[in-house]
């Protein structure tokens, strides 16, 4: 069995804390928030690390599919690799990847956990660490409004040490990095590795 650091729990859990003192999570967003409704299509929310989860894939030679949880990856990742120019607003909180998905409840949480560790912490709560994170570290501001390519040209500027950042936990950095560079290279976003 996998332990957690208590060091590392800590770091989710009190930064999500922290986090949501502060401002940085909206814990009054609401399922309806995230839906995409055929008319409001032109500015999709989404949370950072889930276009990097996508760009990843991509970069492995993943093949986007349903998955059993429900959520909408498939969709959203053939949206967004299809036309870079699809405006996004990076949120912190459920987005568009969530829509679907069996853990997602109707006050637009997640009540999901992090299986693999132990003690295995709220998803949310990580991920809401780890997005405002990465808006940090990429100095962007919350709830910012940008195409995709916009997005990921500056993430590229942070190539390689984003990867320090958006790493999930047990995967490889270093495997992390190299998927996400050949996803933007892919793309034309990046022109070496």
């Amino acid at each position: 069995m996998n332990h957690i650091k208590r060091r590392d729990f800590l770091k989710v859990i009190g930064w999500g804390t922290v986090f949501g003192l502060c401002g940085c999570v909206d814990k009054k967003k609401k399922t309806e928030d995230i839906v995409l409704r055929k008319e409001d299509t032109k500015v999709m929310k989404l949370r950072p690390h889930h276009i990097l989860d996508i760009i990843s894939g991509y970069g492995q030679g993943v093949e986007f599919k349903p998955h059993p949880y429900g959520h909408s990856q498939h969709i959203v990742a053939g949206k967004i690799l299809s036309d870079l120019d699809t405006k996004v607003q990076l949120v912190v909180g459920a987005d568009a990847v969530c829509q679907g998905c069996k853990h997602l409840l109707p006050n637009g949480q997640c009540d999901d956990v992090l299986a693999q560790l132990t003690p295995s912490p709220s998803k949310q709560a990580a991920n809401d660490v780890l997005d405002c994170r990465l808006l940090d570290y990429l100095n962007i501001k919350l709830n910012a409004v940008m195409t995709v390519r916009e997005y990921l040209e500056i993430v590229n500027k942070k190539v390689p040490g984003i990867e320090s950042i958006c790493t999930h936990f047990k995967e490889d950095p270093q495997e992390r990095l190299r998927s996400l560079t050949q996803g933007l290279i892919k793309l034309g976003i990046r022109r070496d590795s």
